[in-house]
């Protein structure tokens, strides 16, 4: 059986070039990050928020998004070592009811305009979190509603 060089190097070509356009891990350019934020709610004895905190962390980097932590109890959570204290005036912005807030959860804000949406609730997927915030930022529709 011969192997055709030119087919092989022309076809892993292709693959990569599909997978550099597809993959959920390239980087939205869609709208300037600079207008835009994640805000994070975690506590400190959720389980949950430092099983997502470091997906998070990977994301936004690659988003190039600034964070903002906030904490429910005031403590931090490893990837997250300077938490903002969530005071209530914070959460009832952000929480329908304060009283009853479930986390890990992350809005992405303008930081103009202080206008949000929620992304996630509860510890999702990095593809999951990844998908969402590109789908957001690419959405006409959502962006205006936040501007």
């Amino acid at each position: 059986m011969t192997v055709n060089h030119e087919h092989l190097l022309k076809s892993l070509r292709t693959l990569t070039i599909l997978f550099l356009l597809l993959s959920p891990f390239a980087t939205v350019q869609a709208a300037p990050n600079d207008d835009y934020a994640m805000v994070f709610f975690f506590r400190s004895d959720c389980p949950y928020c430092h099983r997502f905190a470091p997906k998070l962390k990977r994301v936004t980097h690659r988003q190039q998004l600034q964070t903002y932590a906030f904490s429910l109890d005031g403590q931090a959570v490893p990837h997250y070592p300077v938490p903002i204290p969530a005071t209530p005036a914070v959460s009832q912005m952000f929480f329908d009811n304060p009283r009853n807030i479930t986390v890990p959860a992350t809005f992405l804000i303008n930081v103009n305009s202080q206008k949000f949406v929620r992304v996630s609730i509860g510890d999702v997927s990095e593809v999951q979190l990844e998908t969402s915030i590109r789908h957001i930022l690419s959405d006409a529709d959502t962006l205006e509603a936040i501007r």
